[in-house]
């Protein structure tokens, strides 16, 4: 019988399993990149270096192990479709919290944010 090749959504590979390897390889990135943060002056660029990207490349380079390229591509999309609604939320942010307090003007930005994200995801991928 033949194997399945690596990468191509093996049914072999458990969820368990797959799950542990994701948790693993997510620490091994958040430590790396909380070194890099801790040697960077001035300070104020160590949260470029924080846990979200360092998690996300974790999870890409395993979604890319087990289900292959075009899932990773699809994610890698996902992620930069967020990260560009979290630059227009952000440059939104000030002014919103400013007009309706910082409970109401967050509320705000949350739900921006989610139909910026969800509408630019669905936009490229279609």
């Amino acid at each position: 019988m033949r194997e399945p090749p690596v990468g191509h959504g093996s049914s072999e590979m458990d969820t368990g399993l797959m799950l542990g390897v994701k948790a693993l390889n997510g620490g091994l990135f958040v430590v790396v990149f909380a070194l890099v943060a801790e040697v960077l002056k001035p300070k104020r660029f160590a949260g470029l270096f924080s846990a979200a990207p360092s998690v996300a490349l974790a999870n890409l380079l395993i979604t890319v192990l087990d289900k292959g390229r075009r899932e990773g591509k699809l994610d890698s999309i996902g992620m930069i479709a967020g990260a560009c609604a979290m630059v227009v939320v952000c440059l939104a942010g000030i002014g919103f919290v400013r007009r309706w307090g910082a409970v109401r003007g967050s509320a705000a930005l949350c739900a921006l944010w989610l139909v910026l994200a969800i509408g630019s995801y669905l936009t490229v991928v279609r």
